[in-house]
C-alpha cells in the first residue's frame, strides 16, 4: 500500500502550518529539522522525496557510504553539502534533487519544484 511509505505524506493536512516534533524515521532520509527536533512539516517531506529520488537514480540513499548514526550527525549538524547526482543524469534531475536537499531554503511549493 502506498500509504506505508512513511514519508509523512500520508498525514492529513488541516490547512494550517503546524509543525510536528516527534523524531522517527530512517536516518538516511531524515530531514535536518527532524533530527534536530526543531519542528517539521511539508519541507521535511520534500527532503524525503529528494532522498528517495536520489536512491531511485543511484541505487543507494544519500550518504550511504556513512554509518547510519554518522549520517544523522552529518545531516543534523549541517556539515557540508548533500551528495549530488552523478553527471550521467540530466541537469533537471540534478537540480530537482538539489532543491529537495537544500537546507534553510525559502518555502517552496512542491508543484513549483515539479514545473
Amino acid at each position: 500500500m502506498i500509504g506505508s511509505l512513511l514519508l509523512g505524506l500520508s498525514t492529513a493536512s488541516s490547512g494550517t502550518h503546524e509543525m510536528l516534533k516527534s523524531v522517527h524515521g530512517t536516518p538516511y532520509w531524515m530531514a535536518p529539522e527532524v533530527i534536530n527536533e526543531s519542528g517539521y512539516g511539508r519541507k521535511s517531506d520534500i527532503w524525503s522525496v529528494g532522498c528517495t529520488v536520489f536512491e531511485m537514480a543511484t541505487g543507494k540513499p544519500p550518504l550511504a557510504s556513512m554509518d547510519r548514526i554518522a549520517a544523522m550527525f552529518y545531516i543534523g549538524a549541517h556539515r557540508g553539502l548533500m551528495p549530488s547526482l552523478p553527471d550521467r543524469f540530466s541537469g533537471a534531475a540534478a537540480d530537482f534533487v538539489h532543491a529537495c536537499l537544500t537546507r534553510n531554503m525559502l518555502p517552496l511549493h512542491f508543484r513549483q519544484m515539479l514545473a
